[in-house]
């Protein structure tokens, strides 16, 4: 009866790795320290498969981020990146702009207000924007499934400490290694053993690829010391929740914020 019972739930994960991505899906996440400090809510949502929208909120009232990714599918990658403030009317202001050049394999990081024109050759694809959280590996995970064995990919990370020549980073190949079916956050999903560029653990969605925890020793920002990602719900066909989350962070605020 066990082995029934193994074989059979083997299958349904099986079946469930090539499920329809999800329509129009939103999740939300919770990004720390490992010991839950520095606190930032994460929101991302995919209005499609070739792109990506991510909102940072630390404190309602307060200027939070707001990440737009064009996607290049077919390379799984992205293929450009906006960055920018969240506004009052929901839209984004932008302010950085980072592009992906094909035939040169080249990223360019351009920040005018900031002082910085950046450009790294990215030494192997695809990669991976670490200070975008993992959402662009949700996004082009979404609907696929967990991979069943090993990957890899570049993480790259804007690092605007001072005195550094060029602000934008390539952490170098980011080891991927299949650990196996694992329950994590409630929800069935693969566990990886992180290595490289990244270390530390990873669990994805069994279903439908997604990030559902992720812990690296390595920072993604400066201020903090390490980095933990936890989701805490996913919505689907929420373009309106999306909308929501927009407005909802600046309404009946006081002026002076």
């Amino acid at each position: 009866m066990k082995t029934l019972l193994a074989l059979s739930a083997a299958l349904s994960l099986v079946a469930c790795a090539h499920a329809p991505p999800p329509s129009q899906p939103l999740y939300h996440c919770i990004r720390t320290n490992s010991d839950g400090s520095l606190p930032e809510q994460i929101w991302v949502y995919l209005p499609d498969a070739a792109r990506v929208e991510v909102v940072k909120i630390v404190q309602r009232c307060r200027r939070a981020a707001y990440v737009t990714g064009e996607l290049d599918v077919a390379r799984n990658q992205p293929h450009a990146l906006v960055g920018g403030r969240l506004a009052q009317d929901g839209s984004q202001e932008p302010f950085a702009w980072l592009t992906y050049d094909d035939a040169t394999h080249t990223a360019n990081a351009r920040a005018p207000s900031a002082g910085f024109d950046a450009h790294l050759a990215i030494a192997q694809g695809p990669w991976r924007m670490f200070d975008l959280d993992l959402s662009d590996l949700t996004a082009l995970n979404a609907g696929r499934g967990a991979p069943r064995e090993d990957f890899s990919f570049n993480a790259l990370v804007i690092w605007p400490e001072e005195g550094a020549e060029n602000p934008l980073r390539d952490l170098g190949a980011v080891n991927v290694r299949f650990v196996g079916a694992e329950e994590c956050a409630d929800a069935e999903t693969f566990g990886y053993a992180v290595s490289g560029g990244l270390n530390g653990d990873l669990w994805l969605d069994a279903h439908n690829g997604h990030v559902v925890e992720a812990r690296c020793y390595e920072p993604n920002h400066l201020e903090y010391r390490d980095f933990r990602l936890v989701l805490q719900s996913v919505a689907t066909d929420a373009v309106d929740e999306w909308r929501e989350v927009r407005l909802s962070h600046w309404r009946d605020c006081p002026e002076n914020e």
